[in-house]
């Protein structure tokens, strides 16, 4: 089965081709979102877990950084390899095509599905 980030990057990078061109810098915040939605539950369970006591203004730097760091991360990760992916997916069926794209919008959703769970059923 194909990578998800992979194929979300190639999906979301050839949608706006002609906009961000080989540089694919929609496709690059869209990896790092999704991948800081994935931290927010992981920051706020262990922020809880250790008893920290940050006020507003901490957690927003804290969020800020790790953001930055992903995302710089992410355009590291993917730098020139938009044609590596489009040589590889090029010939998808219709088919394979949908399915790809329906795992994306589960990705993409499933952190916010992992948030309301943390949320409404782990309260400490």
């Amino acid at each position: 089965m194909k990578n998800i980030f992979d194929y979300t990057y190639f999906r979301t990078a050839k949608r706006h081709f002609k906009r961000d061109g080989v540089e694919a810098f929609t496709a690059v915040l869209t990896i790092s979102f999704i991948v800081f939605l994935y931290c927010i539950p992981l920051y706020s369970f262990l922020i809880d877990i250790l008893n920290f006591k940050l006020t507003h203004s901490y957690d927003k730097i804290i969020l800020s950084f790790i953001g930055l760091f992903i995302f710089f991360s992410t355009k590291r990760r993917y730098k020139g390899k938009y044609f590596t992916y489009r040589d590889k997916w090029i010939n998808e069926t219709k088919r394979e095509k949908l399915l790809g794209e329906l795992f994306i919008v589960f990705f993409f959703f499933s952190p916010l599905l992992i948030m309301f769970i943390m949320q409404h059923f782990c309260a400490f």
